[in-house]
């Protein structure tokens, strides 16, 4: 689950905030018993993680590539993403008002009565704090890092993943392997905006539950441009999947 994802779900859990757990079940090994009794006191994203704060301590949630949650609030059902088959439940939430069931997501605690002091916000892709001028002097630090590599760095742009990097790389024509040397200023602040540009609307998308209807590289047999073929390949240190068309993307 990326940043905008995130930022969605601390919305639609936000009615669990000042309800107290009545019971905790599931597969983790962390010490759930923790939980019992335990009232939830602030439910906030940062970067690509979900953060639980109670009173001593907060639960970190980080959904990998495969994790998901899905919530009953006063009988409503909330999904944090789309459905799969098959899953066990990593951790298991019944509070006064509802319960928030965990797949395949890792989970930590983090000693510290108020974890939201120590985030950089401005780091942080969906955040009101969030500083451009910043990023960009972080990304000219890595002049031989290949842009592909540099979108996914959670101390540059956290909360981006593999989605945005995609279709962000495909909306700007720049290719994943380009490195950061050969790309011009005014080029790298537009990959700025771009990228902050296209979060909100990828939130949106994952909102109303269309977002895969707005994909145009990502996941892609045929460029939504020019119908040419996709290329699927691994790119960068970090070896994670790109889609790219060699046609538009010059």
């Amino acid at each position: 689950m990326e940043g905008p994802s995130l930022f969605l779900a601390a919305e639609q859990l936000s009615p669990f905030v000042k309800q107290k757990i009545k019971q905790v079940e599931g597969n983790t090994k962390i010490g759930k018993e923790r939980l019992l009794e335990k009232k939830i006191l602030s439910i906030f994203s940062f970067g690509k993680t979900l953060i639980f704060q109670f009173d001593t301590f907060a639960l970190r949630v980080h959904f990998l590539l495969w994790g998901s949650f899905e919530a009953t609030i006063d009988g409503q059902n909330v999904n944090g993403d789309y459905k799969r088959k098959n899953r066990v439940p990593r951790l298991m939430l019944q509070l006064e008002n509802g319960l928030i069931i965990f797949y395949a997501c890792s989970l930590k605690w983090i000693e510290d009565s108020q974890i939201v002091k120590s985030c950089d916000f401005s780091i942080d892709i969906m955040s009101t704090q969030w500083d451009e001028k910043k990023c960009l002097l972080q990304l000219k630090k890595y002049p031989e890092s290949e842009i592909s590599d540099v979108l996914l760095d959670q101390s540059i742009f956290a909360g981006v993943g593999n989605i945005i990097r995609n279709e962000v790389l495909f909306r700007e024509k720049i290719l994943p392997f380009h490195k950061i040397k050969k790309l011009s200023n005014k080029k790298l602040k537009q990959i700025i905006c771009e990228t902050r540009s296209y979060v909100f609307q990828f939130y949106q998308w994952r909102k109303e539950f269309v977002l895969k209807k707005h994909y145009e590289v990502y996941r892609k047999s045929c460029c939504s441009q020019c119908q040419e073929k996709i290329t699927k390949k691994k790119t960068g240190q970090r070896k994670r999947i790109s889609f790219y068309c060699l046609n538009c993307q010059k």
